[in-house]
């Protein structure tokens, strides 16, 4: 309830108002009271109705630069919608979502940096990275692939017996490397384009009971046989030591010969070579060293000898650390011991060594064929010789010869290198 002061200004409020008396007093008074609420209102529809237009401006903009055009009256009236929910409400509405604009046809330039830093930039932008399509692929054979055989089989058979095949290659200058790349160029054998560098060469093949063996080759057919034997090593290559004696300082790919006098031998009166002179030199050249002494048996081979060391082992391995030495040819009488192949235990040729001087005084090596007299000295000596016929050497003036035998330890005589690896494919694998 109004107290007494309240009543009484309210009973003459409505008198003064009932009366027609002045009512500025009054007025003035309910002025004062609302004004605040007044320009609150005001305030707030300045406000919703500036949001409203800015929020048309943004999308018209938006519109324009999107798709290139002016405002249309779609996007103009959408703004509308916003301004009634914010009278509403008086909180923003979500806007209705635009059209995805397209795509650009020119993209935007690249930003550049300052005038001044540019040159700095250049130098410091890193290199684009080498992608793997960029490198050159290769693959140089190795020993057993297909590629590899192929590569040896057009050294040492096709270019010798097919030239006509090679076009741009010539035998006596195509390395390995360059037959490869040929045959890759043309598709053939396998083979890629080889890589730079070296030529693989297949390991050894040591064994036991341990094998030195050498030959002595001249320049001409029986060095090229020494040359593809060390590459595909066989031949003396294949055992644990070798070595080759020659009267010309050869490098064969890597290995190279040892120097003695000449290499000539004349004819002896049974028709052979008389190449006593020649061996004993040799075979002093190599016993007065301490090489051979390494090994348990000592094989002196002929270049044209296509030559099996690992058969070899089989056939000594009883005769370790024993004085003796093998006759390898039946068909005549005496037996005797054929040059193409001599092995001998490092006991007999220690006795040779001890007492060669004797033998040259007894015997007419200079008559002789050097297996002859061989034979002879070391018989005199002490030394046993052991029989073996089975298997050990085939010679074209004993018994013939047939490369498709497997087990056997030497074929003679191939003088031509196409013929003596034709040989030793053929017993080593049924050929190619």
């Amino acid at each position: 309830m109004p107290s007494f002061a309240e009543k009484e200004d309210q009973d003459q409020d409505r008198t003064l108002l009932l009366d027609g008396a002045d009512v500025s007093s009054t007025a003035s008074r309910s002025y004062r009271r609302y004004l605040p609420w007044w320009l609150g209102g005001f305030a707030a529809m300045v406000v919703v109705m500036v949001l409203a237009q800015t929020s048309g401006v943004v999308r018209r903009k938006v519109f324009s630069t999107t798709h290139g055009v002016g405002p249309s009256t779609l996007v103009a009236d959408e703004a509308i919608p916003g301004l009634r929910a914010l009278g509403e409400d008086s909180k923003p509405s979500v806007l209705p979502k635009l059209p995805k604009a397209k795509a650009e046809t020119t993209p935007a330039p690249a930003k550049q940096p300052p005038q001044h830093l540019r040159a700095r930039a250049d130098v410091q932008a890193p290199k684009a990275p080498v992608t793997n399509a960029s490198k050159t692929v290769c693959k140089t054979a190795e020993p057993g692939d297909e590629c590899y055989k192929a590569v040896l089989w057009a050294k040492w058979i096709g270019l010798v017996e097919h030239p006509g095949w090679y076009q741009g290659l010539d035998r006596r200058t195509a390395n390995r490397r360059a037959i490869q790349e040929w045959l890759a160029s043309k598709g053939q054998g396998g083979c890629e384009k080889p890589c730079e560098g070296g030529y693989p060469l297949p390991p050894l093949d040591k064994g036991s009971p341990s094998l030195f063996c050498f030959s002595v080759a001249r320049k001409g057919p029986e060095m090229d046989t020494m040359y593809m034997t060390q590459q595909i090593r066989s031949g003396i290559f294949g055992c644990d030591g070798f070595a080759v004696y020659s009267d010309s300082s050869v490098d064969i790919d890597g290995f190279k010969t040892r120097l003695i006098p000449s290499t000539y031998a004349g004819v002896s009166k049974d028709g052979y070579a008389a190449n006593s002179q020649v061996f004993m030199k040799t075979w002093m050249a190599l016993l007065t060293g301490t090489e051979w002494y390494k090994y348990d048996f000592i094989a002196k081979v002929d270049p044209d000898c296509v030559f099996f060391p690992s058969r070899l082992r089989g056939h000594v391995a009883n005769y370790v650390n024993q004085n003796v030495f093998f006759l390898n040819c039946g068909k005549y009488i005496p037996v005797t011991m054929y040059g193409a192949l001599e092995v001998y235990s490092k006991q007999a040729l220690g006795a040779y060594l001890s007492q060669h001087a004797s033998c040259e005084q007894k015997f007419p090596y200079d008559e002789w064929g050097e297996d002859k007299y061989m034979t002879n000295c070391l018989e005199s000596l002490g030394s046993r010789a052991v029989v073996d016929f089975g298997n050990f050497l085939h010679d074209e003036r004993c018994w013939g010869v047939d490369c498709g035998n497997k087990k056997a330890v030497a074929f003679h005589a191939f003088k031509q290198v196409d013929k003596w690896y034709n040989c030793w494919l053929l017993s080593q694998n049924d050929g190619y």
